[in-house]
């Protein structure tokens, strides 16, 4: 889906400037002896109510994760690295899982224009060339699964195609973090916001996945919280 060009990326970041004025990037540093990593359920726990204060009563909250997919696309087309941190989690930043080789590879990006994704070197809005054109998000109860044996240059392995917005149960349910390397933060902060995944949004043209998370208060917004980069039929 493109935003036309009246709805430019400069209105984009207006809009956003009424969101909390908290750093977009910004996260509770781990205190050395801080317990275990919350656990990770079926179920995203609440947000906390007394976070409200985050979040800008005067704009509505989103009641699905189309308006946030439709800013992050607007900002990779337009390479658009303002309103793309505006759109990270507030309190639990942006984490980006990649597979560069045998073991997963997961980082927390501190500023979007910084980032560089793994073997290639390249800059996350490098995703602009991969994203595919979806008129808008098809909404299901499960997200469809890869079946390799149908991988082709324009299918990353999926039955059905196009762009799809489903529960992140999968997500948050997936282990990984016991042979991950991870750059920016912590495993524990890592899980933590893994925790926090709502709906994820699946392209079938590549098998990315864009995970979006409610911020905490009455008033919370869908934010991106993590990006899986891994090809689901490559070892």
């Amino acid at each position: 889906m493109r935003i036309s060009s009246c709805f430019s990326a400069a209105a984009l970041a207006l809009l956003l400037a009424a969101c909390d004025t908290k750093n977009p990037n910004g996260m509770p540093d781990e205190k050395a002896g801080q317990g275990p990593a919350q656990v990770v359920t079926d179920k995203p726990p609440k947000p906390d109510s007394a976070a409200a204060r985050t979040e800008n009563p005067v704009l509505p909250a989103d009641t699905s994760v189309a308006g946030a997919w439709l800013l992050l696309e607007g900002a990779l087309r337009g390479h658009d690295a303002e309103v793309l941190n505006q759109l990270i989690d507030p309190e639990f930043g942006l984490w980006i899982l990649e597979q560069p080789g045998a073991v997963p590879l997961v980082t927390r990006v501190a500023e979007a224009g910084a980032f560089r994704r793994a073997n290639q070197n390249l800059p996350l809005f490098s995703l602009d060339k991969q994203l595919m054109a979806c008129p808008q998000l098809r909404a299901v109860p499960q997200l469809p699964e890869a079946d390799c044996g149908l991988q082709t240059k324009q299918n990353a392995g999926f039955v059905q195609q196009g762009c799809f917005a489903g529960p992140a149960t999968a997500f948050r349910n997936l282990k990984f973090w016991a042979s991950a390397t991870v750059k920016g933060g912590t495993a524990a902060q890592g899980q933590a916001a893994q925790g926090r995944t709502g709906r994820t949004v699946l392209q079938t043209r590549t098998g990315f996945r864009f995970h979006f998370a409610k911020s905490a208060g009455v008033g919370g917004r869908w934010r991106l919280i993590f990006i899986d980069l891994r090809e689901p039929c490559v070892a």
